[in-house]
């Protein structure tokens, strides 16, 4: 079947064709000397256009219901092309126009169509590329329009921009390269580009073959007039994509945001998007749809970071100035990742200015931050980017009031660097790094500090316009130390993870089909602890956890198919396989007890390379989505996701003591099935995005620990832990204004998360084996999000979020044991902390905005916590003889924090 065969919105394009080469039209054009010999009888006129195809090098456009019910009955004998088409169309209300000697329109009489324009939105004389002939053109269905979106100061791709060509209700978005494609019928379009804060542009492209066109987008004179959720503007985009659960974030945005001590955080930003939620200040980490902090894979440039927070959570590790754009996935997570059940954060690092040497950063009160870009060698290939962070708390807590923080002490820096070089059209290395380090001082005897580092490198070749291919390796390391110096017990306590992976990908572009393909393998290992004594005075007896590995391999693929124009899925299958293997020892336990250090009966050896334990299970996902209108759409998804290693705590949030654990003999791999379905509509031209998300997940092998459980430098921390089964369940709901002096978004999120350990043994189970709250079950979470960009220069933002108090296991009595109180506690987690809420302002002040300027500055001040509410960290309960247990809650932040911070660009 030959393109001609098309429905409606097709025709139009080739129509518009028609009318823009009208020119042509006015000189004596001739088809080929084409001379037909064929007989007709009752034939279809369809069928003959398709015989005379064959005859000859003409092609013939048309909308096929035109032709329905012409029958023709005709004899020719060495017949000119033209004539046979005139005694064809004879009796018909057809004519036939020739707009080029090799393409002739077939249509009704007085049939019109607009040209297309010659000036783009802002009147600038439109662009116009040729991609093939018309004497060559395809005879495909559709053909493929590829190509890159490069920023044109920073010389990198753009990511989030939508290309879209309105008059065939087509679009794409941009991917993390800047790469789109985007499959249209022959003819010629105009094709729009957008993102949000760079200016829009726009082609007409004649498009007679599959081709590229790469286009530069320059950035806008004037502030940016929208705070949006993500970087989407496709019309209907939010409607029309597959993917459901998943929101980008742009970094303009970010930054315009209300921060705490003047430092934008990607983290935080994060965090007011439904779904999302957090036990409060100061602890690490975030929960998404009621999962647990380690069930988050956060991404930096590839590379896993195993703890993504600066001092308890009060800041992120991510520099905001080296960010190119964060994507997370609560649902809908693609085949390619894997190894966490509640979400994926995709954060994506910048490349490098390739035309100049450029700098940015920004002083605050208690951090500043630099970055310098720009292009190595004469030749432009090679580009570079180094940011670097520095904290200097201490001179902030030494002017507190509190003895003990004022002889605390508090720091951290990062370091991100990022190198760049394009061989040639079909190749490109990238190769990035990351450095960052901690250090808490409570009071002057205990000391803690961490790190994290992280390397990668990753080589992209194009085999052709329909084939590209990665191949990527990355390192990982996340260590923890903490000291005690007082004399007596002079120790030192480490832990930490480390992780090396190599991950080879396959991406093919067959015309309605985007397949991607690939496998990973990743070793991991794990030091549980080690102590040691650090002066010979010390009463500290070391100890040493053996160190654990293990061995994660997968292999996937997917297929974003689209099926009709209205209804298309992404279908993907991921295949995982873990060993934890030797050298290593496992314990045997006496049958029928519970696992306990005297119930030991034997120790199992195992030798270097020797499989210990092994899992393996596929993990399907699907994800479809059916357009009701052009409006609205309906979206349905399933996922399956397999968690090898678990973060062992009995606290709510990332602690430094906590520890990363391999699965094992008896630790099994926690395993999730999501189901989701959404409702999705656009109000007032696109102005407004609502949307309904429900969802549902089971889970195998929920992790939660015993009571009285010691997990610290212990050698059988199985024994300790307890696996039930997990259920997360709730709605959310997104409302988002997107144009006008006023914009943001409001959400609620219903969410319940709940956890269940049943045994035989009752002391291997919790709350007598019912249904129970995990500690990061909060029912209630409503944000508000609003940007008042009163003039070109000065935006006011602010963010109120509020949310159910999280669970908390509190004593309902008392009893006296040799004069001591000890405390009874109710059943775990049935009661609940003070529920939480706050408000953040921020005032943006713009310096100016010049197009040739060579320094830009912007001033941010920002109140967090206004009102000073006092949020609940946590609840503390005081025990006195013949009284009710009294109730007293730690608060963190609990009054208003002003900040200043100026931001620059150079």
């Amino acid at each position: 079947m030959t393109q001609h065969y098309m429905r409606f919105p097709y025709l139009a394009s080739l129509i518009a064709c028609l009318l823009a080469f009208l020119p042509l039209l006015a000189t004596a054009q001739t088809t080929p000397d084409s001379l037909i010999t064929a007989r007709y009888d009752q034939a279809p006129l369809q069928t003959i256009l398709n015989d005379l195809e064959k005859k000859s090098p003409v092609r013939f456009y048309y909308q096929s219901q035109w032709l329905s019910d012409i029958k023709v009955t005709a004899s020719f004998d060495r017949t000119p092309l033209p004539e046979v088409l005139r005694k064809s169309l004879e009796g018909t209300t057809l004519e036939f126009i020739q707009y080029h000697p090799y393409a002739v329109v077939i249509k009704p009489a007085g049939f019109v169509q607009p040209v297309l324009a010659t000036k783009d939105s802002q009147g600038r004389p439109l662009n116009r590329v040729q991609i093939g002939s018309p004497q060559n053109a395809s005879r495909a269905a559709k053909v493929t329009l590829r190509g890159r979106l490069v920023n044109a100061k920073t010389n990198e791709g753009v990511a989030g921009a939508t290309v879209a060509v309105e008059a065939m209700k087509a679009g794409a978005m941009s991917d993390a390269e800047g790469n789109y494609e985007i499959s249209l019928p022959v003819g010629e379009h105009l094709v729009s580009y957008r993102v949000v804060g760079l200016m829009s542009e726009e082609r007409i492209v004649a498009l007679y073959n599959s081709g590229k066109v790469d286009v530069t987008l320059y950035e806008n004179a004037v502030a940016l007039r929208e705070v949006q959720i993500n970087s989407e503007r496709l019309t209907d985009q939010n409607v029309n994509s597959i993917e459901m659960g998943v929101n980008k974030l742009d970094m303009g945005v970010v930054r315009k945001m209300p921060s705490f001590m003047g430092e934008a955080d990607v983290v935080k930003a994060v965090m007011l998007l439904p779904g999302v939620s957090s036990v409060g200040e100061g602890s690490g980490g975030f929960n998404v749809r009621g999962g647990s902090t380690d069930q988050n894979l956060v991404l930096m440039g590839g590379v896993p970071v195993y703890n993504p927070s600066h001092l308890f959570g009060f800041f992120s590790v991510f520099n905001p100035d080296a960010v190119q754009d964060v994507t997370l996935y609560r649902g809908g997570i693609p085949a390619q990742f894997g190894g966490r059940l509640s979400s994926v954060l995709d954060v994506k690092q910048k490349e490098g200015n390739k035309n100049k040497l450029t700098g940015k950063g920004a002083l605050g009160p208690v951090t500043s931050r630099l970055v310098l870009e720009g292009p190595l060698g004469a030749d432009k290939k090679t580009t570079f980017l180094v940011a670097g962070r520095v904290s200097y708390l201490d001179w902030f807590l030494k002017r507190l009031k509190d003895e003990e923080l004022r002889r605390s002490s508090a720091s951290f820096y990062d370091i991100t660097a990022q190198v760049n070089h394009q061989f040639g059209e079909k190749d490109k290395l990238a190769i990035g790094g990351y450095f960052s380090k901690d250090a808490f001082g409570f009071t002057e005897d205990s000391l803690y500090n961490w790190q994290n580092i992280g390397a990668s490198i990753k080589h992209t070749h194009t085999f052709s316009e329909k084939l590209v291919g990665t191949l990527s390796g990355v390192v990982s390391k996340y260590s923890f130390e903490s000291k005690d110096e007082l004399e007596a017990r002079a120790s030192s306590f480490k832990n930490g993870i480390w992780s090396v992976e190599v991950k080879p990908e396959l991406t093919y572009y067959a015309g309605r089909h985007v397949i991607t393909a690939g496998f990973q393998g990743t070793r991991y290992e794990f030091q549980p602890g080690i102590l040691t004594a650090t002066s010979e005075e010390s009463s500290v007896n070391g100890s040493a956890l053996p160190y654990q590995q293990s061995l994660e391999g997968a292999v996937y693929l997917s297929d974003e198919f689209t099926i009709t124009p209205r209804l298309s899925l992404i279908a993907g299958l991921r295949f995982s396989t873990f060993w934890n293997v030797g050298p290593g020892q496992v314990y045997v336990y006496a049958p029928g007890e519970p696992k306990r250090i005297r119930t030991i009966t034997d120790t199992l050896h195992y030798e270097a390379g020797q499989t210990i334990a092994k899992y393996s299970g596929p993990e399907p996902r699907v994800s479809l989505k059916f357009n009701i209108t052009e409006n609205s759409s309906i979206k349905a998804g399933y996922q399956r996701m397999r968690q090898y290693i678990h973060l062992v705590s009995s606290t709510v949030g990332i602690s430094p003591i906590d520890f990363w654990q391999t699965s094992n003999t008896y630790i099994k791999p926690q395993v999730g099935d999501q189901y989701s379905l959404g409702y999705f509509h656009n109000l007032l031209d696109n102005a407004l995005e609502f949307s309904v998300e429900g969802y549902y997940k089971d889970i195998q092998n929920m992790l939660d620990y015993k009571e009285g459980a010691d997990l610290w430098l212990n050698p059988a921390v199985e024994a300790d832990l307890l696996a039930g089964k997990g259920r997360t369940y709730g709605a959310e709901v997104l409302l988002s204004k997107k144009s006008g002096k006023v914009t943001g978004w409001t959400s609620y999120t219903y969410a319940r998360s709940l956890i269940q350990v049943a045994s035989d043994n009752p002391e291997e189970e919790i709350n007598r084996g019912e249904w129970y709250s995990s500690n990061h079950d909060k029912p209630h979470t409503f944000n508000l999000v609003t940007a008042w960009q009163m003039n070109r220069r000065v935006a006011l933002t602010s963010n109120f979020t509020y949310s159910t108090g999280r669970p908390t296991t509190a004593p309902i009595g008392h009893y006296l044991n040799e004069g001591r109180i000890i405390p009874i506690y109710g059943p775990r987690n049935q009661a609940r902390i003070p529920d939480y809420h706050r408000l953040d302002l921020s005032l943006t002040i713009e310096t100016n905005h010049k197009k040739d300027k060579k320094w830009e500055g912007r001033w941010n001040l920002s109140v967090n916590n206004v009102y000073g509410r006092k949020n609940a960290y946590s609840v503390f309960y005081k025990h006195e003889r013949y009284s009710v247990p009294k109730p007293y809650k730690l608060s963190v932040v609990g009054i208003p924090l002003p900040s200043i911070s100026y931001e620059f660009k150079f």
